[in-house]
This record gives C-alpha cells, structure tokens and sequence, in this order.
C-alpha cells in the first residue's frame, strides 16, 4: 500500500491524476479511498491531509468514471474497500505505513499554488491567487473563450465567461447557461462509446431536462489591447455545476443578432478543484 499511495501522491502532485495519463484510477482511487476510511475509525492524519486524499479520491473517481464505469460499479467499489477498511486494526502495519507516506508527501502538493485537473477533454486550471483567475477552463472553438471563477481586488469571486473579440468583431448581446435540472432528471449514465462518438457534446442536457440561466454583460480590455465580452453567472450557477456528475457538460448560448453560437464546458473535476482551492496550506 505505501508505495502505490506514493505513486498516487506523486501523480496527483504533477497533475497526472487519471487513467489516460498513465496513472490506474482503480488502484488510487482504493488507496485514498481506503486511508479516508481508515482515517475516520483510527485518526491517523491531520485534516488538511486528509483533505488531500479527499481531492484525490474524487480525482480517481472521476478518471473511472470517464473510463467507462458506471456509477453502480464506482458505488461498489466504494463498498468492497470501506468495509475492508473497517476490518484492519488501527495497528495495521500497511495502513500505518500509508498514512506516514500520505503525511510525508503532503506538505509540497498542498503548498502548490497551481494545479491543473484533467478531464477528458479540457482541464480545469485552479489558482490559488488574490485577484484573476482562481478556477478556469480554456475554450477553443467556435470562439476563444475562458469559463470559471474571477476573483477582483475587493475578494468578490464570480462564475464568468470571457469571450475573446477579433478587432472590429461585436460582441454577443447576451449569454445563457444550459445544463441538467438535478430536481428534473437523475444524472445520466454516459458510456465511453458515447464519449468518443460525439465527444462532450455526449454530457450536454437534453431539452427535456435542461434549465436555464441567464447572464450580464460587461466589456473589458484584455491583454494585447484587445476587448473582452464577460458575462456574469449568478452563484447558484457555480452550485449547481459542481454538483453535476464529472462525466456531463454544460452549455453556454452566445446570441449574437439573428445568429447564435453553443460552447461546451467539461464539468469534469470541478468538484475537486474547489476543494483543492479550500484546503489550509
């Protein structure tokens, strides 16, 4: 057990903190999920340890869950290794071991003051900073855009979309998010098969089970003298996206005149990113 929560700590510390970067989701995901047990009837860790391996397991869960598990299998799994969890003493030589490498390698990862969280196909970018960016995914096409958490000098943090403008280019007169109304619909059982044939658009809610959120607008200067179109998410929205299973997306609707274009977020790790963001250093 010591030296696979080694490896897991030291792919979670790189970023690398899912199956396709070469890291065995299951086998992390048991090894966190595990010590949080184990944690939990022998007090083994400080909080903000197990915090970490909080993160990490949410992690692991996602990259399985991206992997092709169902939510059934993930549950299961959970079961198989907190009931073994619960049947190894506190004087376990292996749990002791783990929770002395997961005390030993704390103390760098939590300091990070950056740490990107992949998903299958965008990432999300958690900064620990006073002012910007605290959390952001990056948007290629149709339109180069950024999606997260700004925080502004005062401390107000704030769930916004930036879309980048071409010179001379003018800017959506509004945009809308679209994603899966939890109180309407359970959350859906994506495939693998499902992913790779139509990509994130596969997470995105249907008409039937999708709720609206509107936005405000304000223009910017960006970087480079250009201009920026940001449109302001209540927090509710924030709320509600963490709260999606990491396998859906989220739809953002930019109205521009008579034409209008869809952007597609990845909820992907969101959940763990904040909670990355949360820890005590």
């Amino acid at each position: 057990m010591r030296a696979a929560l080694a490896l897991a700590f030291l792919a979670l510390a790189s970023g690398a903190a899912n199956a396709e970067d070469g890291v065995n989701a299951r086998t992390a995901y048991v090894e966190r999920r595990g010590l949080i047990e184990a944690d939990a009837q022998c007090r083994l860790l400080p909080p903000s340890t197990r915090g970490a391996l909080e993160v990490g397991a949410m992690q692991a869960r996602g990259s399985l869950l991206r992997a092709g598990w169902t939510n059934a299998q993930a549950r299961e799994l959970e079961l198989t290794v907190v009931t073994a969890a619960r049947a190894r003493p506190c004087t376990d030589e292996r749990t002791t071991a783990a929770a002395a490498q997961a005390r030993a390698s704390f103390g760098q990862w939590a300091n990070a003051g950056t740490m990107q969280f992949p998903g299958w196909r965008r990432a999300w970018v958690a900064r620990r900073t006073t002012e910007g960016w605290r959390l952001r995914q990056d948007i290629e096409a149709p339109a180069p855009a950024s999606f997260g958490v700004r925080q502004t000098r005062g401390g107000a943090q704030n769930l916004v979309l930036a879309v980048v403008l071409a010179r001379g280019e003018a800017a959506p007169s509004s945009a809308s998010l679209a994603l899966r109304d939890a109180n309407r619909a359970r959350a859906p059982e994506i495939s693998l098969t499902q992913r790779i044939a139509y990509g994130l658009a596969a997470g995105a809610p249907t008409p039937s089970t999708a709720r609206t959120i509107p936005s405000t607008r304000t223009l910017e200067r960006g970087e480079n003298g250009g201009q920026l179109a940001v449109f302001a998410f209540p927090d509710s929205a924030f709320a509600s996206i963490v709260a999606l299973d990491p396998r859906e997306s989220v739809e953002v609707r930019l109205e521009r005149g008579r034409t209008a274009q869809t952007l597609l977020i990845e909820v992907g790790d969101i959940a763990a990113a904040r909670a990355f963001l949360t820890l005590r250093r």
